[in-house]
Parts: structure tokens; sequence; C-alpha cells
């Protein structure tokens, strides 16, 4: 099984920490989203695209990237981390381009992270320590979970 994360994380890191975890326990190979014409996505079984929140959405050049893609992966799965960590709301539009391409999006995860961004950073940033170890943890269990559902899928799908 090969596993592909693509990661747009340029506030504080925070997604990166969390596709760190989940390459621990899991076949994983993260592409910093800038040096993502360096992967072939179509040599991958699932594609996951995180990135962090700001202004209640994932960052324009990463839809941008799944937008124009010519064919999305066969399988996929979304991760973020925001400010408020409310990622069912945010990762949908992400989900939705990528359905609407025709790929199997095999799970949806989240968590907070530090923000300091515009206001916050005066009283230092909110969510201090966050990504924690609960949330690397948390985001170990579901890369389990969609390698689990990616199995299930391939069975299904012979």
């Amino acid at each position: 099984m090969k596993l592909l994360a693509v990661v747009r994380s340029t506030h504080m890191g925070n997604t990166m920490q969390i596709a760190e975890a989940m390459a621990e326990v899991a076949p994983l190979t993260i592409a910093d989203f800038d040096d993502i014409g360096k992967y072939n996505l179509s040599q991958y079984d699932a594609v996951g695209f995180g990135g962090g929140i700001n202004a209640g959405s994932h960052d324009p050049k990463l839809i941008k990237f799944i937008e124009k893609l010519p064919a999305a992966p066969k399988y996929s799965f979304v991760f973020s981390t925001s400010a408020t960590g409310k990622y069912q709301k945010y990762n949908k539009k992400l989900i939705s381009l990528l359905e609407q391409k025709g790929s199997k999006v095999l799970g949806s995860f989240g968590c907070k992270g530090l923000c300091k961004f515009f206001i916050f950073a005066l009283a230092g940033g909110i969510n201090k320590g966050r990504p924690n170890i609960d949330d690397f943890d948390a985001a170990q269990s579901f890369i389990e979970d969609v390698m689990k559902n990616l199995e299930k899928e391939k069975s299904v799908n012979k």
C-alpha cells in the first residue's frame, strides 16, 4: 500500500505536524505542496490533501490544484488544522471537489492548531500547545481507518 499526503502548511506548520504523525504509523509519503510537481499521484493507492484553514477555507492554491487535476486519484482523504477545529465544515469543499472528479473520499480529519493570525497574534496566539499528543494519536487512528477503508474498497472493487 502506498499513500501520499499533499500538504499545504504555511502559517504555523500545524498541518505538517499532523501529516508527520500519520506517517509514523502508515506507508505515507509526505509531499510539500510546493514540491507536488515531483510526484505522480496515479502511483499511489490513495492521496490525502491537507492544509491549514484560513478565513474558513483551505488555501486557495490547494483548491485550485484540485480543481485543475486532469484526473482525481481513485481514492483520497482530507485533513486540516484550524483555530476552531470544526473540520467537518471546513473540509467539505475539498471533499466535494474530489467527489465531483470521481474520487472516493475515504475519510476526513481535523483538529485545532496554534493560531497567531491577525488579532490572535496580540495575545501570543490561541490554541497554544496544539496540535498535541492527543491530536497526533487521533491523526494516527484516522490514517489507520483510511487504510482499513482502502482495503475494504479494493476488496469490493476487485
